[in-house]
């Protein structure tokens, strides 16, 4: 009986104690938003950037600054009317991106003005790059350099929200709408157009940075594991050990990208593999300052597979592009991390 009233108290306690915590998240919350309106104006109302759909077509560059670096995005003559990432040796940019930039920008709208109290602009994540903060410069200028667009993107704010602030302006504002994770390289970019079925890969071979190369292989689409077909005189340490590093190369989403002939030394590992229809492909990875770099080669194993090879390899190739750590090691994993000697 005094284990059944014992076992009741302890979950009253890790009950009260949870919606303890929840209170003082709320609070916290509120805090921030109470201080920021403690000097608000109830009459911010309207589009954000007023005139922006007659501004947008003469938009020619796209400048963004956070906490982690800065990306420029420019647009070529009105023949040429394709995005490219200038900083990034003018890797091209999907139209889609930018299309998606360009609807949230009309739509987003003010809610409120908030605090003028720069010393509360830090709670919001409105404290620009430059100055040390959190907060993403977004600046769009025109082919003669006029500014058609210029904010400081702060936190989200609830659903459907965000908070932000105008350059030099001592006012911070709540807005409605939402934007595109504008910082992130891999967003701009698309870098994960390399996305194939894991179940397709038929063989594979691996040249770790330290050890052994070794080929592993499946019987059909349909078989469970890979095999371990070189070298002799080693076993998988499980059916299943093989089949993390055999499938790693099919599904990629690259962190960034960079012109192959920047590349300096030599490599350091490679995976190579070919699927059942017949596409072949090959990760030749480099290491710069503990940043890891592949170069991607796509081509056709089969006749079926030559236009799908073409598409993906014009995509790729001449360029480089940077994996994470976690993807480098699925990538090449050593082989006496998956077999043993026998």
């Amino acid at each position: 009986m005094r284990a059944h009233t014992s076992a009741r108290r302890r979950a009253r306690l890790a009950t009260g104690i949870a919606l303890a915590g929840l209170l003082v998240l709320a609070v916290g919350s509120y805090a921030v938003w109470r201080d920021a309106r403690l000097d608000a104006r109830p009459d911010a109302s309207g589009p954000v950037l007023a005139d922006w759909q007659q501004n947008a077509a003469q938009a020619r560059v796209i400048e963004i600054e956070g906490p982690d670096g800065s990306l420029r995005l420019e647009r070529g003559p009105a023949s040429q009317s394709g995005w490219v990432m200038s900083d990034r040796g003018g890797y091209p940019v999907p139209p889609e991106r930018v299309a998606e930039l360009d609807a949230a920008l009309s739509q987003l709208s003010y809610s409120a003005a908030m605090t003028q109290d720069p010393d509360k602009f830090s709670r919001l994540g409105l404290v620009g790059a430059a100055e040390g903060g959190q907060g993403v410069r977004l600046t769009v200028r025109s082919a003669d350099d006029t500014r058609l667009a210029d904010l400081i993107i702060g936190a989200d704010r609830g659903d459907d929200g965000l908070f932000m602030r105008i350059p030099g302006s001592g006012r911070a504002y709540a807005a409605q709408g939402r934007l595109p994770d504008l910082d992130a390289v891999d967003h701009w970019l698309g870098l994960d157009f390399f996305n194939l079925d894991p179940a397709s890969v038929a063989r594979v071979r691996i040249q770790p940075e330290t050890g052994e190369a070794y080929a592993l292989a499946k019987a059909g689409m349909s078989a469970r594991n890979f095999e371990l077909r070189e070298p002799r005189g080693w076993r998988l340490i499980t059916s299943g050990a093989a089949n993390g590093v055999a499938v790693a190369g099919a599904r990629m989403r690259f962190r960034d990208v960079r012109p192959q002939e920047s590349l300096i030394g030599a490599p350091v590992a490679a995976h190579a593999a070919v699927t059942f229809d017949g596409l072949a492909y090959s990760y030749t990875v480099f290491d710069e300052g503990g940043r890891h770099w592949a170069r991607l080669e796509i081509t056709a194993a089969a006749d079926d597979a030559e236009a799908r090879a073409q598409r993906l390899d014009a995509v790729a190739r001449g360029w480089a592009f940077e994996v994470s750590d976690d993807a480098y090691e699925r990538l090449t994993r050593p082989l006496d991390q998956i077999a043993e000697r026998f």
